[in-house]
């Protein structure tokens, strides 16, 4: 059985960014901080500039990656030409499965389907009958995987970039936006216990004494967003 496993904490991918896609995610993260939380110019020139070397950090993980990735492709097949790698955007981690599936079978090869919560695909529903096709189907897959990297694979990679502007605004203008719109405000982390829960499900919630009601709680994340949804929102 055919059997491709996400490649480890290192093959969290990043693409070449299309300068288009970037300027217009760059647009809407200005919005939304004009709008609601941080309204200052200096601010939003900060988000673009974190989230530009963030970019950068991540890409170049996403193309070692993918180095060490075509590595272990000749490593089995010998010295085999391999497409050149192109992002064409980054994704969810939930979303990573179905778009692999769907891009192998584009390629030529149906069946493929995200299993194990998304952690790996499995290539057991795909029609192989020859050593080719085999091969077909690592190339297929190592160009999908250029494709489609996950943001959250290269957490670790970006952490040092992102945190300290996350932490400056989950503690200043955060609070103050939850405070304006009449929410109550949650205690602020300890720089340190904000750092080493960022993006991990021990995170600083900032909402948490918005109350239960999940309508709320979307409300208050609309109108004051949260550090990781400017940060996401900015990139490429």
């Amino acid at each position: 059985m055919l059997e491709q496993r996400r490649l480890g904490r290192g093959m969290r991918a990043r693409p070449r960014r299309r300068v288009l896609g970037a300027v217009l995610a760059s647009v809407a993260a200005v919005g939304i901080l004009a709008g609601c939380a941080v309204p200052s110019a200096d601010a939003r020139d900060r988000l673009g500039r974190v989230a530009e070397q963030r970019d950068r950090v991540a890409e170049q993980a996403h193309e070692r990656a993918m180095t060490r990735f075509a590595e272990a492709v000749r490593a089995k097949w010998g010295p085999v030409s391999l497409p050149e790698v192109r992002i064409v955007r980054w994704v969810d981690y939930a979303e990573w499965g179905g778009l692999m599936a769907e891009c192998l079978a584009d390629a030529g090869f149906p069946g493929a389907r995200a299993a194990d919560s998304g952690e790996r695909i499995d290539f057991s529903g795909v029609d192989v009958d020859s050593a080719r096709e085999l091969f077909d189907v690592d190339v297929a897959t190592f160009d999908c995987q250029g494709r489609y990297p996950v943001r959250s694979w290269f957490a670790e990679s970006v952490r040092a970039i992102e945190v300290p502007w996350a932490f400056d605004y989950a503690t200043s203008a955060l609070p103050a936006c939850l405070a304006r719109h009449g929410w109550a405000v949650a205690p602020p982390p300890t720089e340190e216990g904000f750092a080493s829960g960022w993006r991990t499900p021990e995170r600083y919630d900032p909402y948490a004494l918005v109350g239960p009601d999940p309508l709320e709680r979307a409300a208050a994340a609309s109108r004051c967003p949260s550090p990781e949804a400017l940060l996401d929102g900015a990139g490429s």
